[in-house]
């Protein structure tokens, strides 16, 4: 006997086989079980999701003749007839090759005959939106009273083209697309029965490439076997699709978080040597971007996308900003769309990679907007850090940022964190006998912090944002411990740098003699300042000398408040 695909082998034969399509399946059931069953179905959906099939099923529990409940029996002479396609009672029509009002007349003369062993006689036509217009008027009067032994199941993946006359008279389906984890089981479920061997990585692949038709993953199943020998593995499916491996998508994602555009631009140059597909890798890259961006609005949902890992997607969508990664989809969306009718596709796509990681690129409006909103947002950190902004005046007013005079002006705070329990800050001690000078404690280099981060700033600007939320923890062996916020893993590396490192060492030594060596850590715990509170006397000195008042008192009253 010819080699049967696998598709048609193991095609669903009861209701209870059928998967993702629950909401159709119960209908029927409970019409086939009451008695109720329609005279004129119309199952819509996409390609492989079960509508001939499903048909087949209601077609053989409405003539079987050992029913169990609502499901065939698949033993008697009638549900043999069906499943192997020779039954005078079910009739498959191809509204595709036979569309012509003479097919569907000849139609409507045989209707009217009994059936031969059933119940029933059924007339699943396949593709119905095919039909002429002539042949849906011949159609017409028979949908509307047909026989009581008739029964006409139309399917078709474009309901909008079958005419509401049509549509009026049957009882519509919308037939899903199967999800990815259905999909999967289903092909575990075959896989086992077929004695195939598939790696886990195969089968998500393969869900993914099918996208909702069972049909087609089975087909790519079914390709699979034969490649590999009865063994499927991940590599076989990647060769027989031109796909890219999930790890290339993951490399692409992470250069394009971290804003790594050179590096995004070679593994394209490597893709192209190995002859894949750009236009097929941008599809996926975009697929593949947009379940980052489902699991960084929703956590949990990419798990339904059967694309990698779900503890690994979650990783890489913390990368990202939200914005970031709603305009990495829109850029690689639109590129993959450019890419169909460009002579140059490779272009197009480093170009939109080149977009897509660094923002601003593209010189649009939307793009200054980010900008500008990243400037204020660092803005507003650094007056939070500096404490530039006091309390609001009355009214409601924010305050004016604090002026003094320069003979006055105290020197900037430093920044530290609440020591944990058990640690002592050294206390300034006599120079030992011969020493030149006194040692330099921790405490005064944490009282300079301020005018050291201020001689930061304007010598080199980019490493002084560097160190805003930094402070000095500790001296250890003749060096300085300088401690960053756990989780700012970005600024404690560029701080590592070589030659920023230098640099700090070298400020150090301006400040306090000798050479200096520094080391960097994390530390966790809140930030307070460390400049002295001042007297009210003293701020009201301040405010009579920013506003040249005076101070005012009502009648009766001696609190010292200043209007």
């Amino acid at each position: 006997m010819a080699y049967l695909a696998l598709y048609r082998e193991w095609r669903p034969q009861t209701f209870k086989d059928i998967i993702g399509q629950e909401h159709v399946t119960r209908t029927l059931k409970n019409a086939v079980e009451t008695g109720r069953v329609g005279h004129a179905y119309l199952f819509c959906g996409t390609r492989g999701t079960g509508k001939t099939t499903t048909a087949k099923v209601l077609a053989k529990a409405v003539n079987c003749l050992s029913r169990e409940g609502a499901e065939p029996c698949n033993r008697c002479e009638n549900c043999v007839a069906v499943t192997e396609g020779i039954s005078v009672d079910v009739i498959e029509v191809d509204a595709a090759s036979n569309r012509g009002i003479d097919e569907i007349r000849d139609l409507r003369e045989k209707v009217r005959f009994a059936p031969a062993a059933g119940k029933f006689r059924v007339y699943i036509i396949d593709e119905v939106h095919m039909l002429t217009s002539e042949a849906f008027n011949a159609l017409l009067k028979t949908l509307e009273e047909p026989p009581r032994h008739g029964i006409f199941i139309l399917a078709t993946t474009e309901p909008h083209k079958v005419p509401l006359t049509i549509l009026s008279r049957c009882q519509r389906f919308d037939f899903r697309r199967i999800s990815p984890a259905d999909t999967m089981q289903r092909l575990k479920e075959v896989a086992a029965g077929a004695r195939l061997e598939v790696e886990e990585e195969a089968l998500r692949l393969i869900a993914r490439a099918a996208e909702g038709s069972l049909r087609d993953a089975l087909g790519i199943l079914d390709q699979g076997a034969a490649f590999g020998g009865m063994r499927v593995t991940a590599e076989d499916v990647h060769n027989i699709l031109g796909t890219v491996r999930v790890d290339a998508l993951n490399k692409m994602a992470a250069y394009l978080s971290s804003g790594q555009a050179g590096p995004a631009l070679r593994l394209v140059g490597e893709l192209t040597g190995e002859g894949k597909d750009l236009r097929l890798f941008a599809r996926e890259l975009a697929g593949f971007l947009r379940a980052l961006l489902l699991e960084k609005i929703s956590p949990g949902a990419s798990v339904d996308e059967a694309w990698d890992d779900p503890a690994r997607m979650a990783a890489l969508a913390a990368g990202f900003a939200e914005d970031r990664l709603l305009d990495a989809v829109e850029i690689v969306t639109a590129a993959e769309q450019e890419m169909r009718w460009s002579t140059m596709p490779g272009i197009v796509l480093e170009v939109a990679l080149v977009k897509a990681s660094k923002p601003g690129a593209r010189g649009d409006l939307a793009s200054f907007a980010a900008r500008l909103a990243d400037l204020e947002e660092n803005v507003k950190k650094l007056a939070a850090q500096r404490n530039l902004y006091g309390g609001a005046r009355p009214g409601g007013e924010p305050a004016k940022p604090q002026k003094v005079a320069p003979a006055e002006k105290p020197s900037p705070p430093g920044i530290v964190k609440e020591e944990p329990a058990g640690f002592r800050p050294r206390r300034k001690q006599a120079a030992e006998p011969g020493r030149p000078e006194d040692p330099v404690l921790l405490e005064e280099i944490q009282d300079s912090w301020g005018d050291i981060l201020d001689a930061l700033k304007k010598e080199r600007l980019p490493l002084y944002h560097n160190y805003l939320r930094a402070f000095p923890m500790v001296m250890k062996d003749g060096g300085l411990v300088v401690g960053f916020p756990e989780g700012d893993s970005l600024a404690k590396d560029l701080a590592e740098l070589p030659d920023n490192k230098k640099y700090l060492e070298t400020l150090l030594g301006r400040f306090f003699k000798g050479e200096w060596k520094v080391a960097f850590k994390f530390y966790q715990g809140k930030l307070r300042s460390r400049e002295k509170k001042r007297s009210s006397e003293e701020q009201m000195a301040d405010v009579k000398r920013l506003f040249g008042g005076t101070e005012i008192k009502l009648d009766g009253e001696n609190d010292g408040t200043l209007f």
